[in-house]
């Protein structure tokens, strides 16, 4: 994998006539409620084509261990089991006084998938823009 700093060229956006009132009005977000990630690895969200994400954030969370996976365009990416709070941002800040700047630009696929030992009802904000 390669990864270029600086100089490089930046991605397009698509034409989406619906951003931003297809996301939730709010919060800003798209969301995927609920989620069973109990006994075992669980797709949270699967993105098809070309797309900057901005936010990938889980919430409702039971504090326990769970295992993050990030897949993108086919490389593992991500793969950690911690124990985590209630809420767990994974790109994007889950704290309305800070940014974080970084966009996870994908050419082909995006997977996430969580594993939980107990919860049942997990919920994913994420930002997600098809680009060119």
């Amino acid at each position: 994998m390669t990864i270029n700093v600086g100089g490089g060229s930046f991605f397009k956006l698509a034409v989406d006539l619906d951003y931003p009132s297809s996301l939730l009005t709010t919060n800003s977000y798209s969301q995927v409620f609920p989620i069973d990630a109990s006994g075992g690895l669980t797709t949270a969200l699967s993105l098809t084509g070309k797309f900057a994400v901005s936010h990938l954030d889980f919430r409702n969370m039971i504090a326990e261990s769970n295992t993050y996976k990030l897949t993108i365009d086919g490389v593992v990416v991500m793969n950690d089991t911690f124990s985590s709070s209630t809420s767990q941002s994974i790109v994007g800040s889950n704290n309305t006084t800070s940014y974080d700047p970084i966009v996870i630009v994908c050419e082909s696929s995006l997977l996430l998938e969580i594993q939980t030992a107990t919860d049942t009802s997990i919920l994913l904000n994420y930002v997600a823009r098809p680009i060119l």
